[in-house]
């Protein structure tokens, strides 16, 4: 199973890493193994494992799919056409480019823009030169230069930049220890200061390929949960729901689910909180609900497989945690190293930017915002996936 902390992935590796179940049941019997020509949609795939097989076939065909109907928005969205989901989910039998679907991949992963709420840096591990930055950085963290740069006043944020010049002391000594952590992730939110404004910030680190990604969050001082009342009393609402919820009896995961929804909204206070699985055959149902009462239930609606693209449960499986801040904000443009061979990996980002479609999705059901919450339960099972979706 990918971990939040590991590297970044090229979009050719996703059959062989999408499923990650039967990556370790073939790794964990020396009977069993399965054999990949290519890592691409028309793989010859064999196994000895019939059922693991089976799954790849699956998750392959729907990979198929969910690049057809990517690729018939976006078409539309250039035609001025309005995308037809009924009809375009009913051209089933219709083939699919293999570069089309390595470029449906790429972009899911690696589509180059984020969320407006923060701002994000891409920096070289070794040396802390940056790599890559998103657009509303230098204003964000209150670099913008006050005339247009010459040699004499060269930018303070551009590619090669260091880092740690863009923060107080304190903070890059955070940074530099942040970056010779082992487990990087562990350390996060990291709480730092812009030098030139003397603004705070959540620091968000993961690593990818090329280096280490920083999602910088502007952090409120007037934010209760800085207080150490706050904090005091957030933990006593973490520790009474989680106490309400090992008390309830073994086996009965119904009601498991149902008390999860209602102290998730009690804590985040939002309109709506859904536990959706994934059935055996990909499709995704609403288990167990908590809203408002004037909102439409969900509860007991089924919804087709490809309502959940297959890449977004992968990403799912590498970063457990999403959060969409409003389905209506312009995305912001990731400027990068030329240098670099392909566009920055976003899939660990917290700030990485919802897709077309989904956004468009979410504007049509009402849902200006929510937070993504993936229960991974018998991680080696095919049927043992589910989410907490919070509106």
């Amino acid at each position: 199973m990918a971990t939040s902390g590991s590297r970044g992935t090229h979009a050719n590796d996703y059959y062989s890493q999408a499923l990650p179940e039967v990556q370790t049941q073939a790794q964990s019997s020396g009977t069993e193994q399965i054999h990949s020509r290519h890592h691409h949609a028309n793989n010859n795939i064999t196994s000895i494992n019939r059922g693991a097989g089976d799954s790849m076939t699956k998750a392959v065909a729907q990979y198929t799919l969910d690049a057809r109907l990517h690729a018939v928005f976006e078409q539309s969205g250039e035609s001025g056409k309005s995308f037809d989901y009924s009809q375009s989910i009913r051209n089933t039998n219709q083939s699919v480019p293999e570069q089309q679907i390595t470029a449906y991949l790429s972009k899911m992963q690696r589509g180059g823009r984020i969320q407006p709420f923060g701002c994000m840096i891409a920096v070289d591990d070794s040396s802390f030169r940056v790599l890559a930055y998103s657009e509303n950085a230098r204003e964000m963290l209150g670099l913008t230069p006050q005339s247009v740069p010459t040699l004499e006043r060269p930018e303070i944020l551009t590619i090669g930049t260091d880092v740690r010049t863009l923060f107080t002391p304190s903070s890059s000594v955070l940074l530099e220890r942040a970056f010779g952590a082992r487990e990087i992730t562990l350390l996060n939110p990291i709480w730092i200061h812009s030098k030139n404004s003397g603004k705070p910030f959540y620091a968000i680190l993961h690593r990818i390929d090329v280096g280490t990604v920083i999602d910088l969050e502007p952090a409120r001082t007037e934010d209760p949960a800085l207080s150490i009342a706050g904090a005091v009393q957030s933990q006593k609402l973490a520790v009474r729901a989680i106490s309400h919820l090992q008390s309830l009896p073994g086996g009965d995961i119904k009601l498991l689910c149902d008390t999860v929804v209602e102290s998730v909204r009690e804590l985040t206070g939002y309109d709506r909180v859904m536990v959706y699985k994934f059935h055996e055959d990909e499709h995704g149902e609403v288990v167990a609900e908590s809203k408002r009462p004037d909102l439409e239930p969900y509860i007991g609606l089924h919804y087709p497989s490809t309502d959940i693209p297959q890449a977004s449960r992968f990403f799912f499986r590498q970063n457990r945690v999403r959060m969409i801040m409003d389905c209506h904000a312009t995305p912001i443009n990731v400027i990068q190293d030329e240098a670099l061979m392909q566009p920055l990996c976003l899939v660990g980002s917290t700030l990485r930017a919802p897709h077309g479609c989904h956004a468009q999705y979410m504007a049509n059901m009402g849902s200006i915002a929510s937070l993504t919450l993936a229960v991974i339960i018998n991680g080696n099972d095919e049927d043992g996936a589910c989410e907490e979706e919070i509106q």
